[in-house]
């Protein structure tokens, strides 16, 4: 997937490049947004917010993430193990590729998960019942999941190969791990000190 945005990939022409980006981007965020919106919409219909113990659930599942990523605890993440199409990227123009692609790493469990934050973010954005919080909330992770790939790209003459072995080391490093785990442990006593 990361292939189709490379500066590699685009030639010479940078312009041509910072488009796949934007694309890609624009797309992660769009669709983070969306599913956080529904994800909104599913909880007000169930009657969200919940109070003091719709807080605890919350609370309870950062937890439960907070110790995955840093002490290793067995909790599952409901995600795929796939990633995107990759014949995405052979059939489509870059630009439409970076689109399509953005857009399915944004909804976040149709693909492979790092780390447990989002699923506590998705649970906020359930439990909080407004699908405008929930957009507001969810939207973020896909940014930044697209943003992952101009960081990836940080080399001048980056080759496809490169990108990748840097976004694995965004994945698999101990440092995002820890700041996952200290994201997860704030949402905790966030949702645990609101609940009282």
């Amino acid at each position: 997937m990361v292939e189709t945005i490379t500066p590699v990939v685009h030639g010479e022409g940078r312009t041509a490049y910072r488009w796949s980006l934007a694309l890609h981007i624009f797309g992660a965020g769009t669709a983070a947004a969306a599913l956080g919106g529904v994800l909104g919409s599913l909880g007000a219909l169930t009657g969200a917010p919940w109070g003091a113990p719709g807080l605890f659930v919350l609370a309870t599942i950062a937890a439960l993430y907070a110790l995955r990523e840093s002490a290793g605890a067995p909790v599952p993440l409901p995600a795929r193990r796939a990633q995107v199409p990759s014949w995405w990227r052979t059939f489509f123009s870059p630009p439409v590729a970076g689109l399509l692609y953005g857009l399915a790493l944004g909804v976040g469990f149709l693909t492979y998960l790092s780390f447990g934050t989002f699923v506590a973010v998705a649970a906020a954005a359930a439990l909080g019942g407004d699908p405008l919080v929930g957009a507001a909330l969810c939207a973020p992770f896909g940014v930044g999941r697209g943003l992952a790939v101009a960081w990836a790209n940080r080399g001048p003459g980056d080759d496809p190969g490169t990108t990748v072995a840097h976004l694995g080391d965004l994945a698999l490093g101990r440092s995002p791990r820890l700041l996952n785990a200290a994201a997860l442990a704030a949402v905790t006593g966030t949702a645990l000190v609101a609940s009282i």
